[in-house]
């Protein structure tokens, strides 16, 4: 008798226990591709705080170049070098961005304030190398990251 009523708990928790190792596999899952997520876009970021691209950061940021024209003329390698390098780090967040690898909250908490503020100032440039270059596809993602951060704060400040 009671080796039978052992078989019978058994023959119910076997099922059980394959279900509740499923459900903690499928969560480990979820929680490792988010890590994964996360991981890369904090790899990508700590460029940022690199000492050499602080100081193109500084530059494109600060510079005075009102469309591309005057940065055509004026440039020198350096400011050119700067965009590039600048431009690519919000390119590629971007691009993680578009392609659901990186969240916005966790990019706002990151750079939004630094986005903005190199989108403001390379905006006049990559629009008119667009132009020039027939290539409308040049900082895409940096300008769609720039646009969603801009309609995520607004929705935010809209709630306070």
């Amino acid at each position: 008798m009671l080796l039978n009523t052992i078989r019978d708990i058994l023959t119910v928790a076997a099922p059980l226990a394959i279900v509740l190792g499923v459900f903690i596999a499928i969560f480990q899952l979820r929680n490792q591709t988010r890590l994964r997520q996360i991981d890369t876009v904090m790899r990508l970021f700590s460029s940022f705080g690199q000492e050499t691209f602080l100081g193109h950061f500084q530059r494109v940021t600060t510079w005075k170049f009102d469309n591309y024209k005057t940065f055509q003329e004026s440039a020198t390698k350096e400011d050119q070098i700067s965009l590039l390098v600048v431009a690519s780090l919000f390119e590629n967040m971007g691009l993680l961005y578009k392609r659901k690898l990186a969240t916005l909250d966790l990019l706002d908490d990151l750079l939004s304030g630094p986005l903005l503020a190199a989108w403001a100032s390379t905006r006049p440039i990559w629009i008119g190398m667009r132009a020039h270059y027939a290539q409308p596809q040049w900082a895409e993602w940096f300008e769609f990251l720039n646009d969603a951060m801009v309609d995520r704060l607004a929705k935010l400040e809209g709630k306070h």
